[in-house]
């Protein structure tokens, strides 16, 4: 018989640890409980989020549904009607723009003016525009404005005179244009401008063109004297222009401008009156003109360009006596008036200056009105500043209508071109320029 001797430490050793196991196992199985608990309920919300979801994303596909349908009526609806024209793209092939690289050339050969010729500024553009339906009528071709002019002729201590547009001057208009008078806007009448007609099922190539120049006659003696003195000491003229290729719907006088041309002349003499004549004239300015720039943003075409008074029929010359330039006169005199009377008569910056009467001999040495203020050949020149030619302008505020031209006395605007400008007013208020 084996006898086993079990130690009291051994037994109280024994009965704490199975304690201790026992409390551990316990506290197991309630962390198993909250588990399991946490994560039942989080399976029900996660449920009823899906549960929402599915409802939502039903209403969202029921009204998808119900906007098909609306389209499908709207699209039914409107397929009987006559469906807009597309607007095709004018496509520009060729663009160039550029002054002679010359220097302006010096005439002396007249006792009583001096005359200089500038270098011709030539703008070139080949267009491809679209096919045209029935009825369609488009005008491209060439608008210019003159957005400043200075153009002073000193005569030392005498005074000086200068050729000025009003409407730039008083600033009433920040443009003028530089139409030729006779189709308004568009710069010229012929190879400037080309009109397209309908029907026609293919693309069309055209090439419109244009050039400027200036060849004005400035007298050698002060503008209001009778003689044939030689006090000229000084000619300074700085112009700009804005020259647009543009597109114009003929029917709904839209204009759709396709580019934007900028360029300027400048040009200063030195005259010695001491001289004798054929060696007084010296050009100082830089002999190498400064070239045109396409500009790669279009400007916009301001309303006052779209209509008369062109440049030829605005321009004024003043006299301002013992002045040197830049001086103001306080009797300023209006030696040569604007063939269109009403920049005048609707300009009262003017109010004050004297209106001077022109002799006869003045005139005749001015050659009718001494410088156009821009032209696109000699041709062009000449009969601007002749007094014989018929003016062909009348001053259009598209907001109002213009008084009856017989009530201004001195206009001089020609009257057979007088459906055409009221064709233009009656437009005024609906061309549209993009």
């Amino acid at each position: 018989m084996i006898t086993i001797v079990i130690n009291n430490d051994d037994v109280y050793k024994n009965e704490n640890i199975e304690l201790i196991h026992f409390i551990y196992y316990l506290i197991v199985y309630f962390i198993l409980e909250v588990t399991f608990i946490i994560t039942a309920f989080l399976n029900v919300q996660q449920l009823q989020t899906i549960s929402t979801t599915v409802d939502n994303s039903m209403n969202l596909m029921g009204r998808l549904i119900d906007k098909t349908k609306r389209m499908n009526v709207t699209r039914t609806t409107t397929t009987n009607e006559k469906p807009q024209q597309s607007i095709l793209p004018i496509r520009i092939l060729e663009l160039e723009a550029k002054i002679e690289n010359r220097p302006t050339i010096i005439d002396e050969k007249s006792s009583a003016v001096l005359k200089y010729r500038t270098p011709h500024f030539r703008s070139t553009a080949t267009i491809q525009f679209p096919p045209l339906d029935e009825g369609e009528h488009w005008k491209i071709g060439w608008i210019q404005s003159c957005t400043r002019m200075d153009f002073l002729n000193s005569y030392g201590d005498w005074g000086y005179s200068s050729w000025e547009f009003p409407q730039l001057v008083s600033g009433q208009n920040p443009m003028i244009s530089d139409s030729d008078g006779r189709n308004y806007p568009f710069y010229g009448s012929k190879c400037e401008v080309i009109e397209l007609h309908g029907p026609c099922l293919d693309y069309q190539t055209i090439k419109v063109l244009m050039n400027d120049n200036f060849y004005p006659h400035i007298t050698w003696d002060i503008p209001t004297s009778n003689e044939r003195l030689s006090r000229l000491t000084n000619v300074k003229r700085h112009q700009n222009f804005y020259t647009w290729l543009v597109a114009m719907n003929v029917k709904t006088g839209s204009i759709i401008v396709l580019k934007t041309i900028s360029w300027q002349m400048n040009l200063e003499i030195n005259i010695d009156p001491t001289k004798s004549q054929g060696s007084r004239a010296t050009l100082i300015s830089d002999p190498i003109p400064i070239q045109p720039e396409i500009l790669k943003q279009n400007i916009r075409i301001p309303t006052c360009v779209l209509y008369p008074p062109n440049a030829n029929s605005a321009q004024i010359l003043v006299w301002h006596p013992g002045c040197r330039v830049g001086e103001v006169s306080k009797r300023p005199e209006i030696v040569v008036l604007p063939r269109c009377m009403f920049v005048l008569h609707q300009n009262p910056y003017y109010n004050h200056y004297i209106r001077h009467k022109t002799h006869t001999s003045i005139q005749n040495k001015l050659n009718g009105g001494s410088s156009s203020s821009s032209s696109s050949s000699d041709t062009k020149s000449n009969a601007s500043q002749s007094t014989k030619t018929k003016p062909f302008c009348r001053l259009i505020f598209p907001p109002s209508s213009p008084p009856n031209s017989s009530s201004i006395p001195g206009n001089r605007c020609c009257d057979d071109m007088k459906h055409i400008l009221d064709d233009h007013a009656r437009l005024a208020q609906g061309v549209i320029v993009r």
